[in-house]
């Protein structure tokens, strides 16, 4: 399995870090940590990785770097765990396969799929790690996407709205296939708490939104209303409930959701709303 761990290059940045300014701090980051591994960053800050949130990350050095020396050996055996468990209930062959990045991301994106040196690969942001079943769950997730882009053969759409809930509906499918009978609210928030509202208010309000949803498809905008950082009424990643939903009433086996093109896909998603 194909692994990249940048850890012990943050792990002696830390130590360099550790009693100077923020200032300083930062300036360490970019010449100890990235520039360890420049075509490594310069491949996450291509895909949703940015650097906003370093300063928070030098300001909190240690627990983060407690939190990254926690994270590393879980992360890396949920990976080997969960990789074959996944490509299996995708009906996909063993190779090609994703390469995974584990590294320090600024709290910017938990997870992300990308390419780096062509092929695709799944960054793992250390400094989210929680617990080991919420990371069971995000890992199952995000590795469902990097095989789903390997089938695809190309690097799907980012602003279509019908497009990202086949996607993220795949993904929330997978993850109840390959780590099942975990609570429901697991599968869309991984375990991070402060939620408990999200999943009854999104069924409560499941018409409108569907509606809503429907009238948003050739806004490629709404993507991130709906899976980004905006919010639907006050809610955030509303769209991921739309996305379960629509992807349940398909009601196809994994693998032939896998094989469809992103046309038919989009499709598929335009017809039932």
């Amino acid at each position: 399995m194909d692994i990249v761990d940048t850890s012990p290059e943050f792990d002696a940045f830390a130590r360099a870090a550790f009693l100077e300014s923020p200032a300083v701090r930062e300036q360490l980051w970019v010449d100890r940590y990235e520039g360890a591994h420049p075509e490594v960053f310069a491949a996450y800050y291509d895909g949703h990785g940015t650097t906003e949130g370093r300063a928070s990350v030098v300001r909190d050095l240690s627990t983060v770097r407690t939190r990254v020396r926690e994270a590393v050996p879980v992360e890396r055996r949920l990976i080997e765990e969960v990789e074959p468990k996944v490509r299996e209930a995708l009906g996909l062959p063993g190779e090609p396969a994703p390469r995974h990045v584990l590294l320090v991301g600024s709290f910017s994106t938990d997870a992300d799929v990308g390419r780096l040196d062509g092929k695709v690969t799944l960054f793992h942001c250390l400094e989210w790690f929680h617990t080991e079943e919420g990371m069971r769950l995000l890992i199952t997730h995000e590795d469902t996407h990097a095989w789903h882009e390997i089938a695809l053969g190309a690097v799907p759409p980012e602003d279509d709205p019908a497009w990202l809930a086949f996607y993220e509906g795949t993904a929330i499918r997978a993850s109840r296939a390959v780590v099942p009978g975990r609570p429901e609210d697991e599968y869309f928030w991984y375990g991070h708490g402060g939620f408990a509202d999200w999943l009854p208010w999104c069924r409560e309000h499941r018409d409108e939104l569907l509606a809503r949803f429907a009238a948003d498809l050739d806004d490629p905008s709404a993507t991130d209303t709906w899976f980004g950082a905006g919010l639907v009424e006050g809610r955030w990643r509303v769209g991921y409930y739309v996305a379960d939903e629509l992807v349940t009433r398909l009601d196809r086996p994994l693998p032939e959701l896998v094989a469809m093109t992103v046309d038919e896909a989009k499709a598929s998603i335009r017809a039932l709303l």
